[in-house]
């Protein structure tokens, strides 16, 4: 060993060795990495493209899903189903009042499915050129639909198959800036019989503008079987030949192909049956990016080694006797000693260390004694629940064989009430789901407000006002009814009422739920000790304490959101003395995931 290494002391030995054993491996694999590399940039740059066109592919995977939903919403539902049927049966002597109480009802129902899932075009047709639209047919009459060429393919569509159409003329002759509507259609059968027909048909422009956010040389389009394109940001396009449409690549593999001296990069996934999301990005541009985040990547490594190299010296006097004293607290605490604790305090790492280190200790300590009372708890809990077990299925078949007998004697009144309460009993049962779509919880209330009128007299009316983009947003199961409950028992007691649900969004994207009630409302004095209590059990959860809330039925919901959401919930209280009490409470939206960003993104 040369005599300069032996003179320089242990903390430079330490940076001269950290020097070496990084620095020098990632100057040599840098270069090595050029050679034997290759293939795995090509990989790399391919799973960024899939990446990016998963993305893609997902965003219109839901507008197709909102499409097949709305005709399987026309196909299944049963009042839709009665009312179709009803005014496909209409002739010329049928009475003009009855045609229009039918197309009322249906378009009420396409209504309630269709201002949640944007820009819809609705057609139901019936044989006898009846037919309902949820858009203006001043200018259009959508009787034409049977002499399209497509339409006659519908009655080739097995099962529950759809015809993909593709893209359509937009129906409204005045959105000029709109020529195409994207465009699906399936029969109505019952028994192998056809009774109608439903077409729907989707605005393309917000599917375009997702395709054109891509460079000039990029590409990426919607094509069918036969290689048209479906869907292109550029509505020229629209219905000609993909020209690279036999060189796609088979099995949504990948494949490189050359086009005026460039090799790009070409991707298909199959979208549906009938259509494919292509895309082609020149090859060499993706992989400059990556090489050049490499280079980068390397240079910031070498300058935080060096100064790491500066700090080490520092770092190692103080971090030693600390670490020392902390291992020999393990050590003993190894040994069965839990009582010990290091007492390590400080403002650096190791100090922090030291002392989240011990507050484990004692969290260990405390777990263990709960964990004793859990599983005690458990077994008296595995005991009851054996003690009152039921199958669902046998009590939901037997309420419904009840309500089929009443409707048979023609009390549908009654028939009713038993239909709430097997929806009720069937939501509260059902726990596969912790989350459910709002108007779902919304739906669960209604049936529980009807059943306690049944008992009380219908006296209590519940009105809904909620907005259309929070209807599909999922919610904690049963937020609602232990306030709607506390309304009706406690605020309105034995006189008339109302109570209202309220929902929107607010202007930070949370989800704002309203409940208020015009019952006696709470005095002063209670209204204080409950927002008390309630501010109480925040700090207390805050601090891993165990209080719990009493009170009205805000306390069961409180505990669930603030348990959920942490300190992304809160709320309001308010009331007056006979004038009811109205509780607000916001919470983040569920669905609303990382990555919407990317979608709204303009075209550079």
């Amino acid at each position: 060993m040369p005599r300069w290494l032996h003179a320089l002391s242990l903390r430079h030995k330490l940076v001269l060795t950290i020097l070496v054993c990084l620095v020098l491996p990632s100057l040599v694999s840098m270069n090595v990495s050029n050679l034997f590399t290759r293939g795995v940039v090509r990989t790399q740059v391919t799973e960024n493209s899939q990446e990016a066109m998963r993305i893609v592919n997902q965003f219109i995977s839901e507008q197709v899903k909102n499409m097949i939903y709305v005709m399987n919403f026309v196909q299944f539902d049963e009042e839709l189903q009665l009312s179709i049927r009803e005014l496909g049966r209409v002739n010329a002597s049928s009475a003009q009042g009855d045609v229009l109480a039918y197309k009322k009802t249906i378009s009420k129902r396409l209504d309630t499915v269709i201002n949640s899932l944007g820009h819809l075009y609705v057609t139901v047709l019936l044989p006898n050129q009846q037919y309902v639209a949820s858009y203006t047919t001043f200018a259009f009459d959508p009787t034409s639909f049977f002499e399209k060429s497509w339409f006659r393919d519908l009655e080739q569509v097995t099962g529950y198959n759809v015809k993909w159409v593709g893209a359509e003329p937009n129906y409204d002759l005045q959105a000029a800036e709109k020529p195409y509507l994207l465009t699906v259609a399936k029969p109505l059968r019952t028994n192998s019989a056809t009774y109608g027909y439903v077409v729907v048909s989707l605005e393309m422009d917000e599917i375009q503008k997702l395709l054109g956010q891509y460079k000039a040389n990029e590409l990426m389009v919607i094509i069918d079987r036969q290689g048209r394109i479906v869907v292109d940001p550029n509505y020229d396009n629209i219905g000609t030949a993909f020209p690279y449409f036999d060189r796609l690549p088979t099995d949504e593999s990948v494949s490189f192909l050359e086009v005026a001296g460039e090799e790009y990069i070409m991707l298909s996934e199959q979208l549906t049956p009938e259509w494919k999301l292509v895309s082609m990005s020149p090859y060499k541009e993706a992989a400059q990016k990556i090489e050049s985040f490499r280079r980068v990547d390397f240079l910031i490594q070498l300058l935080f080694l060096v100064l790491f190299a500066v700090i080490v010296l520092y770092i190692v006097r103080t971090l030693t006797q600390p670490i020392a004293r902390l291992v020999q607290t393990v050590v003993r605490i190894e040994s069965g000693q839990l009582s010990e604790r290091s007492n390590i305090s400080g403002e650096d790492e190791v100090g922090r260390l030291g002392y989240v280190f011990d507050r484990m200790i004692d969290r260990i300590e405390r777990m263990i004694e709960e964990n004793r009372r859990e599983q005690e708890l458990k077994r008296k809990a595995e005991l009851a629940m054996l003690q009152a077990q039921i199958n669902p299925h046998f009590l939901f078949n037997v309420l419904n064989s009840i309500r089929l007998k009443i409707m048979m004697k023609g009390d549908e009144d009654n028939a009713e009430l038993i239909s709430s309460l097997s929806s009720l009993l069937r939501m509260t049962i059902n726990r596969n789901n912790e989350f459910i779509p709002l108007h779902e919880e919304i739906e669960i209330n209604k049936h529980y407000i009807r059943l306690l009128n049944s008992r009380h007299g219908d006296r209590v009316v519940l009105r809904v006002q909620a907005a259309s983009d929070t209807l599909m947003l999922e919610v904690p199961r049963f937020i609602l009814q232990p306030l709607i409950e506390n309304a009706y028992i406690h605020g309105l007691k034995s006189k008339s009422g109302e109570i209202v649900i309220a929902t929107r969004r607010c202007e930070d994207g949370r989800l704002q739920v309203e409940v208020r009630d015009s019952g006696i409302g709470m005095p002063e004095e209670r209204l204080a000790a409950l927002r008390a209590d309630l501010e109480s059990f925040r700090r207390a959860d805050a601090d891993d304490g165990k209080k719990s809330l009493s009170g009205i039925g805000i306390s069961n919901v409180f505990e669930r959101l603030q348990l959920i959401y942490g300190d992304r919930f809160d709320y309001e209280i308010e009331s007056e003395p006979d004038r009811g009490v109205r509780i607000v409470l916001r919470f983040p939206d569920r669905t609303k995931e990382a990555g919407q960003d990317v979608f709204g993104q303009d075209r550079g």
